[in-house]
């Protein structure tokens, strides 16, 4: 009796059940069966004849004829409950193969490729009936949490055809949150161009200075080459936007330069947003240094007044917390 082969995406353990029960179920029923087949008659001396001397009447006192060590109602099992046993065994296993297919349908499993980018898809069918109908827009909200490098090609088709009635704004979210390798070629591109619209160069620095922080990540993004070249461009710049932007940037560079740059900005910039935004990218690329160093830089909040006190306070506490989980001191 074979055991079931195995399927794509079928459960390694469940499947490995299945095939050992019907192994052994098999086996045992096989041998059952074997054993009956070969397993001699037994011989029924004739009374009175010269075999029967294993008569009742002849054997000593307590002794039945009996085989010892056998029961009179029990006998050898025939050929035909050994075929029932087997038939038993190949239901049970045929019963479990069909649990096994039942329970794959509900266990969770890795998304493909074009799971996420249909995923995608949806959501800009969400977005452009969300203004008019709430449960699309509620769904639209609930599959945020989908987003993933994968989508990032499909959103940027989205946003070059021209004919996309969905807000145009709102696909620069969903892409910026999905990131990704595209997603940060293009990013560097359109930051680097003269030729961008203004409205689109605003928005892509807000993103990247912690204005979208609710769905946006700089760990989904690739920072290296020229787009690292251009954080450290804005870092030293004079817009206030290009700045905290790189501030954002930075967290996404594990590197003692980008270090050393935030914690330049954090503690001399003379921008709000470009300190805080500074304090916050350090819980991403900071190290076992930067612990102490927020030490520090706590003790100069001393002299700022009580609104930015408080908002430098809440960045310090939440990177320490972060720093802490991957440093335990």
């Amino acid at each position: 009796m074979t055991s079931p082969s195995a399927r794509p995406g079928s459960s390694p353990l469940l499947l490995g059940a299945v095939a050992i029960l019907s192994l052994a179920l098999g086996a045992t029923g096989g041998a059952l069966f074997e054993k009956s087949r070969k397993a001699p008659a037994r011989e029924t001396p004739l009374e009175g004849s010269a075999g029967s001397t294993g008569s009742a009447s002849q054997r000593p006192p307590g002794e039945t004829g009996a085989d010892p060590g056998s029961s009179s109602s029990t006998s050898a099992s025939t050929p035909g409950e050994a075929s029932k046993r087997l038939a038993d065994a190949q239901a049970e296993v045929a019963r479990l193969t069909k649990r096994v297919a039942e329970l794959e349908k509900l266990a969770p499993r890795e998304r493909t490729k074009e799971d996420k980018i249909a995923i995608a898809k949806e959501m800009i069918e969400c977005m452009r009936k969300g203004k008019r109908d709430t449960e699309s827009f509620r769904r639209m909200l609930a599959l945020l949490s989908e987003l993933d490098p994968a989508m990032g090609p499909y959103f940027l088709e989205r946003l070059a055809d021209p004919e996309e009635k969905a807000d145009k704004d709102m696909v620069i979210e969903f892409l910026m949150a999905s990131g990704g390798p595209e997603v940060a070629e293009w990013l560097q591109a359109q930051l680097a161009s003269s030729e961008t619209d203004g409205n689109m160069r605003r928005r892509l620095l807000r993103i990247l200075g912690g204005g979208s922080k609710e769905i946006f990540s700089i760990r989904n993004m690739p920072v290296t080459g020229p787009l690292a070249n251009l954080a450290f461009q804005y870092a030293t710049g004079e817009n206030q936007n290009e700045r905290q932007a790189a501030a954002g940037l930075f967290g996404g560079i594990d590197s003692v330069e980008s270090r050393t740059a935030l914690y330049r900005m954090a503690g001399s910039d003379t921008d709000f947003g470009v300190k805080e935004q500074a304090v916050r990218s350090l819980a991403l690329s900071g190290d076992r240094e930067t612990l102490s160093w927020l030490d520090t830089f706590q003790a100069s909040l001393a002299s700022l007044g009580d609104w930015e006190k408080k908002r430098l306070q809440e960045a310090v506490d939440s990177t320490r917390e972060k720093l802490l989980k991957k440093y335990p001191q």
